[in-house]
């Protein structure tokens, strides 16, 4: 079982000039237009998020396709060369497909938008099998929360199975493992094992089909929010719920943990993906423990650290905090 990262905002501050790093520091550049600056240019250079990758010790990084992104203006000049650098530096990759606006679409009953949504997909899939990647991670789509009831199930359902026989032999052609990661509660479907488990055990009935699960367990913990389940639906101790899942669905997962405020008044209300080794929300030490026992166990080959910071300290001290997480999640998981 190996470590590996998506970098998500954590090497931002870097791409900052120095006029704009001063700015941030003095808090006169918010941090959410910071993000929308530099987000572009920070996944563009993977040749970065592979060195940052291995001075940490990691080798297996997830590219972040989420919106916005580069990667389908990148020409092939820089696939090849990032390629080329990973396969020279010992580096496995994979690539977290958009899962916003179009990408958001592929659980949609509303067949031209599902067809679109799938269509890019493939795009993306494209340059991850040019980049030389080893697997694809897609999120079932967001429902809007006024039709995740009823009879809308049934047609959501019918849709996500359509979208994954669509993707998975084109993920399977171009040499990618194809993966389905569970959702956030925000997102109002597909967020319990149960039905993300169901869809992929009813699509692998399939000759030739082998999706597998990428398991998020910081997304399943967003339950816990009184606005949807409240903390009483998250099992002592929380990492049980990863027994649920059968061992053949697993190959690379998700690692990840989710704060909330237990003033329900307080501010902020939750905290998405903090940092594992300080240990703020759901995941302490000793669940981490038991949880890379069930991977182990059950044969995770690879998981993916997903940590975020919003704080501007944070954010500037961004590659200390992942080396530091990295080393402490080594002693657990390695």
């Amino acid at each position: 079982m190996r470590i590996g990262r998506n970098f998500t905002n954590m090497l931002e501050t870097s791409f900052l000039n120095d006029e704009e790093r001063k700015k941030f520091k003095n808090g006169e550049l918010p941090v959410y237009n910071m993000d929308a600056r530099v987000q572009i240019r920070a996944k563009r250079d993977i040749i970065n998020q592979l060195k940052v990758g291995k001075d940490i010790g990691l080798t297996h990084i997830e590219l972040d396709g989420g919106v916005p992104n580069p990667y389908l203006e990148m020409s092939d000049t820089e696939i090849n060369k990032a390629k080329e650098y990973a396969e020279s530096a010992g580096m496995t990759m994979s690539f977290h497909l958009p899962y916003t606006y179009v990408g958001a679409a592929t659980i949609g009953f509303q067949e031209s938008d599902r067809k679109i949504a799938c269509d890019l997909q493939k795009r993306y899939m494209d340059i991850a099998a040019k980049l030389g990647c080893i697997s694809v991670v897609m999120h079932p789509g967001s429902v809007p929360f006024y039709q995740a009831m009823g009879e809308y199930l049934v047609m959501l359902r019918e849709s996500l199975v359509k979208t994954l026989i669509d993707l998975y032999p084109y993920a399977k052609e171009k040499g990618l493992i194809f993966h389905l990661e569970n959702n956030t509660a925000f997102d109002s479907y597909g967020v319990e094992n149960k039905d993300v488990i169901d869809i992929i055990s009813e699509v692998n009935k399939s000759e030739g089909m082998d999706i597998k699960y990428c398991f998020d367990i910081g997304h399943w913990l967003t339950i816990g929010l009184p606005q949807f389940q409240g903390l009483d639906a998250i099992p002592s101790p929380p990492e049980k719920i990863a027994e649920e899942i059968p061992a053949d669905m697993l190959y690379q997962v998700h690692l990840n943990d989710f704060y909330i405020n237990p003033d329900p008044k307080g501010t902020p209300p939750f905290k998405f993906h903090p940092p594992l080794h300080k240990e703020v929300g759901f995941l302490k030490k000793e669940n981490l423990k038991n949880l890379a026992k069930i991977f182990k166990d059950k044969g995770v080959e690879i998981v993916v650290v997903e940590t975020a910071v919003r704080e501007i300290e944070d954010l500037l001290n961004a590659k200390n905090i992942i080396a530091n997480e990295t080393e402490y999640l080594n002693e657990i998981f390695v």
